[in-house]
């Protein structure tokens, strides 16, 4: 199947010219209290990022040749842009924003985007990016104007329904037909995922969402386009002065009362041989998929712990120079989807997960992120995430990797806790 492309600017039209005004904010900005109710699109991290709204410009494509046949089309447009940029910084200038769908068959699009306006603090830097479609941008007279302070989303706990796909023990039982298939040698690794609807009272704000989430969970990057909205521990691809880092996550333990493991368990947890082989998978599939791509690998001498409330995983950081030429969302692509949300070999894997999970998996576990005209960006996997669905319904979708070694009851503790940084922010509970 090839890929069909669905442009703004149709193929039967002269193709647009955007015309793009960054200007130096002299003040600080705290961009999670300026998140507009009309976001169209956010990355944060921090206390820095970018917060968006309109849509300027934007190309949707599916099928296997969806990340290069959007890159293509935002290269052209980026290519005959009109930029006048007074801050260059990263994230400042030409800025698309990216979704994209996890299976090649998927009937969601993927998204490239580029929002009539951003703000953006980077480094101490803050600053408001204007585009205009064929014409110069009509500058406001202050970027309040755009982007007033927004009130503190209220902590008072909301009401859920939580529906999920399946009982606990019917999820069980799909964990330990993926662990059979593991053990009669189909797969060395398989990635299996729940699915979770949950229903408010009240209509979804995706501003109030993103707000709570980055206030909980600074360390992770935020991120909002169309339908997807969530906070991702795991970097895919970041590349910045020709060179390209990945974090790599596989191996996790889930910890009650968003508490930390003790020493002896932490300990325990880093010699898992069950844990240290469904990491070794992950790494390796990034490591091998960067060839041709990058030379002069570095990758943690051993896994690290990365400490989350609620959930640590085991951690490892890739970094390797670029051949010159190669974008951000070359390299997304061909990292994706890694070991960590897939598993091992790739294609068996995806032929198991296609057989047990019933829905396809639209932007989960999927890049998402954004790329600047020269084709740096970042690109996190879209983890700890749901899908926006309806006025007042959300799917959430978690899951965790297993080998041979994997216990369903465990696996399904996992699942559950990676629902947790999602259900927090709907609920509106301390801390989210």
């Amino acid at each position: 199947m090839s890929a069909s492309i669905l442009p703004s600017d149709a193929a039967d039209e002269p193709p647009v010219v955007l015309h793009v005004r960054t200007q130096r904010i002299e003040e600080a900005v705290d961009l999670l209290g300026h998140v507009p109710a009309a976001v169209s699109g956010a990355w944060l991290r921090h206390g820095q990022g970018m917060v968006a709204l309109g849509e300027a410009w934007s190309v949707r494509a599916d099928g296997p040749h969806r990340f290069a046949a959007t890159g293509a089309a935002f290269r052209a447009l980026a290519a005959r842009a009109r930029v006048d940029d007074e801050v260059r910084v990263r994230t400042s200038g030409l800025i698309a924003l990216g979704s994209f769908s996890y299976a090649d068959s998927s009937p969601r699009p993927s998204t490239l985007m580029v929002p009539r306006a951003l703000l953006g603090v980077h480094d101490g830097e803050s600053f408001l990016t204007v585009v205009g479609v064929d014409e110069e941008p009509l500058l406001p007279t202050s970027w309040r104007d755009l982007f007033p302070s927004s009130p503190l989303p209220a902590d008072a706990v909301e009401p859920l329904e939580v529906e999920a796909d399946h009982t606990p023990d019917e999820y069980q039982a799909l964990v330990q037909e993926a662990v059979a298939q593991i053990r009669d040698g189909h797969a060395e690794k398989v990635v299996l995922s729940e699915r979770t609807a949950v229903r408010t009272p009240d209509p979804l704000s995706p501003a109030v969402m993103l707000t709570r989430l980055a206030r909980a969970y600074p360390s992770t990057w935020v991120y909002h386009l169309e339908d997807v909205v969530g906070a991702s521990p795991e970097m895919l691809a970041q590349t910045e002065d020709g060179r390209v880092f990945s974090r790599v996550l596989a191996g996790s333990r889930p910890v009650a009362d968003d508490g930390e493991l003790d020493e002896v368990d932490r300990r325990a947890f880093r010699s898992d041989s069950k844990e240290l082989s469904e990491h070794a998978f992950a790494v390796d599939s990034v490591v091998e998929r960067l060839a041709g791509l990058a030379a002069e690998l570095e990758v943690s001498p051993e896994p690290f712990v990365l400490r989350l409330p609620g959930l640590e995983h085991l951690a490892s950081d890739v970094s390797a120079r670029l051949r010159s030429g190669t974008t951000s969302l070359d390299v997304a692509s061909r990292l994706h989807p890694s070991a960590a949300v897939s598993g091992t070999p790739r294609e068996r894997a995806d032929e198991i997960i296609a057989r047990l999970e019933p829905h396809d998996r639209g932007g989960y576990a999927s890049p998402v992120g954004w790329m600047d005209a020269d084709g740096d960006g970042q690109w996190a996997i879209a983890l700890r995430m749901a899908h926006l669905v309806a006025e007042r319904t959300v799917v959430l979708q978690a899951g965790g990797g297993l080998v041979a070694a994997s216990d369903p009851v465990s696996e399904h503790a996992e699942a559950l806790a990676k629902c947790r940084p999602m259900l927090r922010a709907l609920r509106g509970e301390h801390g989210a």
